[in-house]
This record gives structure tokens, sequence and C-alpha cells, in this order.
């Protein structure tokens, strides 16, 4: 099955990260019109039986056909009162010739092309098929017959570099179509459509959006888990950002594929890159993320280096970035002086909207404000900051060095610079022993806190981290039931304060770090308050 690359995607842009009952998944796919998938309709002879016009929908059909074969088609070869059983016949058997004639393995005129997938061109997207018409020096001028755009474009020529363009042959074709026929029946029925424009109505677009979903099923980008269908980011993040995932995947630019970076900086429009690697602290009981990476921070030359080297790889992916985020595990506690000098360097090459990176409670409170403030000056925007609960006794259990009354006075820092939070607590630490107290001195130091975006993260430790060894030691302790750390999210939720900061609790299509069974996002507001609770 054929799905153009434009279409597929914006379908995948749009599961990512997400989950979908599949009647709204049809429902969101059809109002968006699938055009290349409409050709797999089955009921396009009746559709074509209906017409008054059949003579002039032939010849349409045969003006679409040309443009997609390269050669000539006589309409008088038609009559006039041609069924579609005798019109199918002759068009198949004419197209399947042709095909199977082509072949062109080089850019020569009259060669099937395809504009590359990693092409920044300007006047024609990605994916887009044609004809070379004229050679030129370094360039083609390429008559297209598939744009991608509203269905029913005319075919247009432009001229292309041929550094932009790839052969498109017969054998890829038959990728798509299974043989010559299939790629015949193809052009037949997508030229059939395009000239009854006005028959294709809302049945037609939600037949393609259901093919739609069992491609995405069958390719391996949706999950079916129960109902719904979940959206798998490991096999869409490729397809959205091929350089970006090439750079990631490389153990001489990255340390780690996911560089430990929150879910939200993991998107087609956001390159990570290392300063740092594993973590100067790294003896939080709970995390094993860093536990055979030795700390390491870049000089100044290295990262540099290292900008150079991604950006090369990433290639025309470049012009897509809006943000930044500069891990690893505790980039804040970097140098003030070489972390602005490496910003400076980034915002030069990258030119971000915004820069993101993490923070540890004790990397904040031994900036200062004032160098705080030249960080958010250099581009730096918000901190992703593990305050995990806000008890002090639970805090000396998970060992985190620092107290709550350290969070807070490190919360008033980043105010007073103007630097946004996205905090991220744990329910269920500390297990049963320690619940009733997670909620009520959590719930205490947020309201001591000004941040802007809270995220709630399910304890989950590896067997092997010390937390796990320490709570099976334990005769007095136990971990909470997923049905009790809902219940301890509750109480935190009914006792907490609606400021308006941005929460979520997301299941493993967003974070798979966590163990969380339910999963919700909202304002904090009083209204979104109330109904949170009552649909919990």
């Amino acid at each position: 099955m054929f799905v153009s690359n434009d279409e597929l995607l914006w379908m995948l842009r749009q599961i990512y990260g997400r989950r979908f009952r599949r009647e709204e998944l049809i429902r969101k796919f059809s109002n968006r019109g699938l055009y290349s998938l409409l050709p797999y309709l089955t009921d396009i002879e009746g559709r074509f039986n209906t017409r008054q016009d059949k003579w002039e929908v032939v010849k349409k059909a045969v003006g679409a056909l040309v443009a997609r074969i390269n050669q000539d088609i006589d309409p008088g070869f038609f009559s006039t009162e041609i069924s579609f059983d005798n019109l199918q016949h002759l068009l198949l058997d004419l197209l399947g010739q042709i095909i199977h004639r082509e072949d062109s393995f080089s850019l020569e005129k009259g060669a099937r092309v395809s504009v590359r997938l990693d092409s920044d061109s300007r006047y024609v997207r990605p994916g887009s098929e044609g004809f070379i018409t004229e050679k030129l020096d370094g360039s083609s001028k390429v008559r297209f017959y598939f744009t991608a755009g509203p269905y029913g474009v005319d075919t247009f020529a432009t001229e292309i570099p041929d550094e932009e363009l790839e052969v498109l042959t017969v054998a890829e074709l038959l990728e798509r179509h299974r043989d010559v026929s299939g790629v015949a029946r193809y052009f037949f029925n997508d030229a059939l459509l395009r000239a009854m424009k006005t028959t294709i109505d809302a049945s037609a677009y939600a037949a393609a959006a259901d093919l739609a979903v069992s491609y995405l099923v069958d390719r391996g980008f949706l999950n079916v888990d129960g109902d719904d269908l979940v959206g798998v980011l490991d096999e869409i993040f490729p397809v959205l950002a091929p350089g970006f995932d090439r750079a990631y995947q490389d153990p001489g630019l990255f340390s780690s594929p996911t560089l430990s970076s929150p879910p939200s900086e993991r998107k087609a429009h956001v390159l990570r890159l290392e300063l740092t690697s594993g973590c100067d602290y790294n003896r939080c009981t709970f995390c094993s993320e860093y536990t055979d990476m030795a700390a390491v921070t870049k000089s100044f030359a290295e990262f540099k280096e290292h900008v150079d080297r991604v950006a090369e790889v990433i290639g025309a992916e470049k012009s897509r970035i809006q943000r930044l985020f500069i891990g690893s595990g505790n980039s804040l506690g970097v140098d003030t002086d070489l972390l602005l000098r490496c910003l400076g360097y980034v915002s030069d090459v990258f030119n971000p909207e915004k820069i993101s990176l993490y923070g540890r409670t004790t990397s904040i409170l031994e900036k200062s404000v004032d160098e705080l403030k030249r960080l958010k000056e250099a581009g730096v925007s918000l901190i992703y900051w593990g305050l995990e609960s806000g008890s002090d006794e639970i805090l000396n259990y998970i060992n985190k060095n620092c107290s709550r009354d350290d969070m807070i006075n490190a919360s008033k820092k980043l105010v007073a610079a103007g630097i946004e939070v996205s905090a991220m607590l744990m329910p269920g630490v500390g297990g049963l022993k320690f619940s009733r107290q997670h909620v009520e001195e959590t719930r205490e130091l947020l309201h001591n806190m000004d941040i802007k975006y809270l995220t709630l993260l399910a304890i989950n430790p590896s067997e092997s981290s010390l937390y796990e060894r320490n709570m099976q030691s334990e005769r007095d302790n136990r971990h909470l039931t997923p049905e009790e750390v809902n219940a301890q999210v509750y109480k935190l939720l009914e006792g907490l304060k609606p400021t308006g900061v941005q929460i979520g609790m997301f299941t493993e299509e967003i974070d798979q770090a966590s163990s969380n069974t339910k999963r919700f996002s909202c304002q904090f507001t009083e209204a979104n308050k109330r109904f949170l609770l009552s649909n919990f």
C-alpha cells in the first residue's frame, strides 16, 4: 500500500505520543483527507456508473494518465459509449505495457524522478514525482504529476537542482504495488478519481482513513492496547526526523540515543545536544540511568566540535529547529562562564527560539541570581527539575542531598531570574510507610513554589537500584500498588490550590520511565480541578 510522504508525515505527527480510539482517529484522518489512499477504494466502478457525463470523465482521466506515464494516449481510442469494464481492461493493459518498458536509471530526459525526502527545496515538497522534460547543466526541468497538496492539483513544471532529485525506478514502484498490474491499477484509479472529484464524499474519506489506520498498525507506528491505538515513539521519530535520529544513534556523538531527555524534548523540532555526559551527583537511590557512565563535561572546543558535527549530520533538518535541549544529567551545574560560551555558540549555529536543560536543586542554589539572569539572557527559558517529594524524610530516604527549604529557596532564585520551571514529582516514592507524609508535605512544598509545569512520574525503580534493594529489605514497608498510587495522586490534587500550573500524568505512549496507569494533562484551574477529580 502506498501512502505519500507528505500524508505519512502528517499522520505520524498526529499520533506521536498519543492514544486514540479507532473511530476517533478515523474521524481525524477523514477530516484531513488522505488522497494517496483514495485509489484503493473498492467502489470506484459504482461511482463511474452513476455519472451522466462518462465520456467527459474518460477524457479527463486519460489526460491525468498521460502525466503519469509520460506518453500520449488518444482519447479517440475509446468509444463514447465505453463501459467501465472495457475502459479498465484497455487502459490497464496499455499502462502495464508502458510501465514495463521504463528503464531509466539516471537523471536523463524522460526519466521518472522524485524529489528527495531530505530535500530543502522551497518550490516542491519532498516526495513529489514527475518526469524530466529537459536536462540542464546541474539541474533538470521536471513536469510533476504528483505533489503533496489538494487533490486534483494541476501538473506543473519547474527547474530542480539534480542534487534534489533521484530516479524513481520501476522496481521502487513495484515495492509499493506488488507488480506491474498493481502499479497500473493504482494509476488508473487515481486518474479516474481525479476526473470525478465531485464523487469524493465523506464516505470515501472515511474509507481511506480506515485503510490508513490499518496501514499504521501494520507498519508498527501504532500499537493496539485494548480499545486504544497508541503511537509508538521509537518507530515514528526516525521517520519524522531521520537526520536527528542518525545523529542520536551515533555513539561518537552521543553517550545514549535518548540523552536521558524529557519526553517533551523528544520532538522533531527540538534538537538535543550533549554538553555533559552522566550525572555529577549520581547518588539518588532510585536512579540507575547513569550507573555505568562517568560524569564528564566537555570543554568549549569539544562542545563546538560536537555541535558542528551534529549540524553536519542533520543537514536540511536544521531549518526545522525551534528549541534546543542541552543534556545530560545536570547541565546547569556547569561553570557559568563555560555554559554561557556554549549557549552563545549554539544560538549562533541554530538560532533557537528557546533553550532548556536539566538542573538539580544544589546547582540552582550554587548560581547567583545574576548568573541565572545571564543564562536567561543567553536563551535558557526552562529548567527541568526533579523535586520527587516535599518530605525531608523521603528526600533523605532516596538520598536527594537537599531539603524542602532548599527547593523553596532555589525556586525563588529562578523566579527572580525569570526562568520557568518544569518540575517532576514521584507518586509512590517512599512506599506505604511514607505515603501520608508524601502527600501532605509535597502539597506544602508546591504551595510555596512558583512553577509553570508539573509532571507526575510514578516511581519505577530498576531491580538493580539501591532503592529497590532497600525496599525489599524493609519489613515495615512495601511498594504502593497502582491503585494506591492513583489514590495518593487523588489526595494530592484534592488539597492542591488551583494556581493554573500545567499539570500532567502520562502513560507509556509518552513517558516510559514512569509506571503511571492514569493519564491527564490540563491547566490546574478551579474548574479543571473539579472535572479532573470527578473523572479520576
